[in-house]
């Protein structure tokens, strides 16, 4: 389902509601302001999980560096650039297989 969307001005006026609206459907609304998507407004659980997800990604983020903190940087790169596209070709192989043939 996609996010509700709603002027500044409007959230503004219905500031509560707003509030009510996400804390009940637990659904974002996305807040524009002349046209452009200007904040978000989420729920307490969705925000925590964002905030434990973030801290996850540079824990591990950290981890690889503190591993490969002796290690030429020249070479853990070309390690990492060929891991990511065997990577990418495995995918694209699988993704080949469970699509449809075109004829």
């Amino acid at each position: 389902m996609a996010a509700q969307r709603m002027s500044a001005r409007e959230a503004r006026a219905n500031f509560s509601d707003l509030l009510g609206r996400v804390y009940c459907t637990k659904e974002p609304v996305i807040v524009e302001k002349k046209g452009r998507s200007f904040a978000v407004v989420i729920n307490v659980e969705d925000y925590e999980w964002l905030v434990a997800e973030r801290e996850k990604a540079w824990s591990v983020l950290r981890s690889v560096q503190e591993r490969n903190a002796a290690e030429n940087p020249d070479d853990v790169l070309r390690e990492v650039t060929a891991e990511v596209e065997a990577t990418r070709q495995e995918v694209y192989a699988e993704q080949q297989k469970s699509s449809p043939k075109r004829r």
